[in-house]
């Protein structure tokens, strides 16, 4: 009932969770209780209700890895519970929760640094697929970070403690670590999916799938966690998110290396990974500054580069928009193709930034065109009505227009020699203007991430059709490949169907 699945687009996949350990179920129970709605009693059954399912799905996984064979986390959780129901005061009561929040911060890091969670053999056994163990890990990863938020949200309500224990300008911190950290783990894999256009043969395609799940997981995983990195969240408990998300992205990084070397020959993997490296760099800043509430001195490199920076945010933004559309299954909506659009234009501007040196004027102006229409694309045809969820979408949007305008700006200053004529009223690269739609990106013919391998595409809905095809679905790891004949048998039927 809670089990996360699985969902695959052209320009992501991801795990789309649900029941309580969704991020909407979360987010609903903390308006509850911070309304008044949702008294401190019902929050203990609640609580009850997130210990017992955690119980259900250590003792499903116990025989994966000894981490979920110990009871002792899942015991000293319902300990706690058990004397937060009985505590009295306000005090009291405080104090009980802050040691849950401990104990399920002891069982996140055992349950998301499992070394289960890296091991590759386990991702290509049929059996461990079949019983969707690694999303079993996710759903438990996904209640111990929904009852940690639920536990603090508790404690602010019953102690009347100050609706945000941070500054502005650590707020805009956690904004940006979450744009930085979405644009570098779907870049990232973008790029290392396309492995699997050089296997060798059918056994070592099946391992190489299997590693990008092994990455895939990881990144969902880390994606999990960095819900953690929250205004409302403490500084006793920063240092606890900031270990487990080290670790997670540690994780990341180990099992991304071998794929990063099977694309090294790639001119556009090699492209992708360096702006995924850039956008780690950016996270790390963020994050540092999220938990030592001041200005990091590191990173500098990525704080003043202006172009990649404001480059990162808008790709950020519109992977975390897309990301709304493919985990309800909505690809099909008008705003889904649009981003998808924009976002496979501005994945080719990187390269081009790393050669301003010796960018004709012709293609300094181009680009600027095309970084002018992806401006338009979002201003004319992402507007605010059409949007699914605007209360989180709003701000992604506007995120992703101001750094497309720092990008144009910052653009037209790096190649200034090419721009020191007098505007035109109509078809200026300066303006906003369909006239270069597409112009570079399409000539560069870049796809964008990857391809969907052909099978039943009813997963893709929230239904009971997804979790029957689940099974198909983890015999594929969604690939880019090159739109060649040899690659035929890779792309969707309905792509074939055209192609005949």
């Amino acid at each position: 009932m809670h089990t996360p699945r699985i969902f695959t687009t052209p320009a992501m996949s991801g795990y789309a969770y649900k029941g309580i350990s969704s991020a909407e179920y979360k987010d609903s129970l903390c308006r509850a209780i911070t309304s008044g709605l949702k008294p401190y009693d019902e929050c203990m059954k609640v609580l009850r209700e997130f210990a017992l399912e955690l119980r259900n799905t250590f003792s499903e996984l116990r025989g994966i890895d000894a981490v979920f064979a110990a009871a002792d986390n899942i015991d000293s959780i319902d300990s706690c519970i058990t004397a937060a129901e009985g505590a009295s005061s306000a005090e009291h009561k405080a104090g009980v929760l802050y040691s849950l929040i401990n104990r399920l911060c002891d069982a996140l890091q055992d349950c998301t640094t499992a070394q289960c969670n890296k091991e590759v053999p386990l991702f290509m056994d049929q059996d461990f697929i079949k019983r969707k163990a690694h999303l079993q890990i996710a759903k438990a990863c996904g209640i111990l970070v929904n009852s940690i938020v639920v536990v603090n949200c508790l404690i602010k309500t019953i102690t009347m403690r100050s609706a945000s224990v941070m500054g502005g300008s650590d707020a805009h911190s956690v904004f940006h670590a979450g744009l930085t950290l979405s644009a570098y783990v779907n870049v990232q894999f973008s790029a290392l999916s396309r492995c699997l256009n050089y296997s060798p043969g059918p056994e070592e395609t099946k391992r190489r799938k299997a590693i990008l799940r092994v990455v895939r997981h990881n990144i969902e995983l880390c994606n999990k966690v960095a819900e953690l990195v929250d205004t409302e969240i403490p500084y006793c408990f920063r240092d606890r998110t900031v270990s487990c998300l080290n670790s997670m992205l540690d994780a990341v990084g180990s099992t991304s290396a071998e794929c990063e070397e099977m694309v090294s020959d790639n001119d556009s993997a090699k492209n992708r990974l360096a702006l995924a490296k850039k956008a780690r760099t950016g996270f790390l800043h963020h994050f540092k500054t999220y938990k030592s509430l001041g200005l990091s001195v590191a990173f500098k490199s990525f704080r003043h580069d202006k172009y990649v920076q404001a480059l990162v945010y808008a790709i950020g933004s519109l992977f975390s928009m897309h990301r709304v559309y493919a985990s309800t299954g909505n690809t099909g909506h008008v705003v889904a193709s649009k981003i998808e659009h924009c976002l496979q234009m501005l994945l080719t501007l990187y390269k081009y930034k790393v050669r301003r040196a010796g960018a004709s004027e012709y293609t300094a102006q181009e680009l600027h065109l095309d970084m002018c229409s992806i401006h338009r694309d979002i201003e004319k045809h992402i507007t605010p009505d059409l949007l699914l969820n605007p209360q989180v979408e709003i701000k992604l949007r506007d995120a992703a227009l101001h750094n497309l305008s720092v990008m144009m700006n910052t653009w037209k200053e790096m190649n200034a020699g090419y721009f020191d004529v007098p505007e035109q009223s109509e078809g200026s690269p300066s303006q906003p203007s369909t006239s270069g739609l597409g112009s570079t990106a399409e000539r560069l013919g870049d796809q964008l991430t990857f391809y969907i391998p052909p099978q039943d595409h009813s997963y893709a809905q929230p239904s009971t059709s997804a979790e029957a095809s689940s099974e198909l679905q983890e015999a594929q790891v969604s690939s880019h490949g090159s739109r060649t004949p040899s690659d035929d048998e890779l792309e969707p039927p309905s792509k074939r169907s055209r192609s005949a």
